[in-house]
């Protein structure tokens, strides 16, 4: 077991439902799955129109299938499972994520209602974060110039003061196909950006696709991160559109220095919530949820719940 820094682990750790969901795959038995390794926390997928037409629009994901239709009634018994995950296995919902495109005016009307609807669902599972991501890429035609970052950091913040009075933070999440996937984007961003209100989600895989330093990027923004997502991919430079995304893998497995990023969060004291993520598993979903415990446990030292170390 490595000892990473001679100060307490102080986060809590969860886990992401997108390596059952993205595969449609049943969500009780996986939520059940993750209670019984000792998960108190998951994180998924808020599933809604605008998040899926943004990804179909801007991301570098393949060909897909027409959108399907999902029903209120779809949507409110996916929210139910989450519900009896909560009451009957004592795992709770960290957060919802969710992409947005923000800069189009004639769009955010309709994007800042249905993510401040989001957020009252959030206040009734008291769970903590709204993690947002999206916001066209530089690739997909949009200028990213001063204004566009300020308008962008506009919207954020908009949001942020919304939830943070319902006692929920609003982080935003670089990635791939999106506003900021670069550290260069980052920093322009946190330039403009009003972290009182509206903080990071940082994620270290999505960095490292972008040839950008994750482990730096924790240290010169600890302050504004909020939440965090522990992911480890392998990287290729003759990786492009989906194959970056099928390079994402268990922790341990790719090139992130995880160990670098856990220091940081250990020696900043960071008591927010880490959540493990995995995109479609090459095994299965169990399998890879099993190597990726192994790791934080037996290699960075870590535990799913700071109160259950011995």
């Amino acid at each position: 077991m490595t000892t990473l820094s001679a100060k307490p682990q102080r986060f809590s750790i969860g886990y992401h439902l997108n390596s059952w969901d993205l595969e449609g795959l049943p969500l009780q038995p996986a939520l059940k799955f993750l209670a019984d390794q000792g998960f108190g926390w998951f994180e998924i997928l808020a599933f809604t129109s605008l998040s899926d037409q943004f990804a179909r629009k801007y991301m570098q994901l393949g060909h897909q299938a027409p959108m399907g239709v999902t029903t209120d009634t779809d949507i409110l018994r996916r929210y139910a499972i989450l519900s009896k995950a909560q009451s009957e296995l004592g795992i709770r919902l960290s957060s919802l994520y969710v992409n947005a495109v923000f800069v189009n005016p004639v769009a955010w009307e309709y994007e800042r209602d249905v993510l401040l609807s989001l957020a009252r669902l959030l206040k009734g599972f008291d769970a903590p974060v709204l993690v947002l991501g999206g916001g066209p890429s530089v690739a997909s035609g949009n200028a990213h110039d001063a204004q566009d970052y300020r308008d962008f950091a506009r919207a954020l913040e908009d949001i942020g003061r919304r939830t943070k009075d319902l006692g929920i933070d609003t982080v935003y999440h670089p990635h791939l196909d999106t506003f900021v996937e670069t550290r260069e984007q980052l920093d322009r961003l946190m330039d403009v950006l009003d972290t009182s209100v509206a903080g990071l989600c940082i994620d270290p895989a999505h960095l490292a696709q972008t040839y950008s330093d994750p482990v730096d990027a924790v240290k010169t923004y600890i302050s504004a991160i909020r939440y965090m997502h522990l992911k480890d991919t392998k990287v290729d430079p003759a990786l492009k559109g989906y194959d970056r995304y099928a390079a994402f893998c268990e922790l341990g497995a790719g090139v992130v220095d995880l160990k670098g990023i856990v220091k940081e969060l250990l020696d900043a004291d960071y008591d927010g919530l880490a959540i493990v993520e995995l995109d479609a598993s090459q095994k299965t979903a169990e399998q890879s949820t099993l190597e990726s415990i192994d790791y934080l446990k037996n290699t960075l030292g870590l535990v799913l719940t700071p109160d259950a170390r011995a």
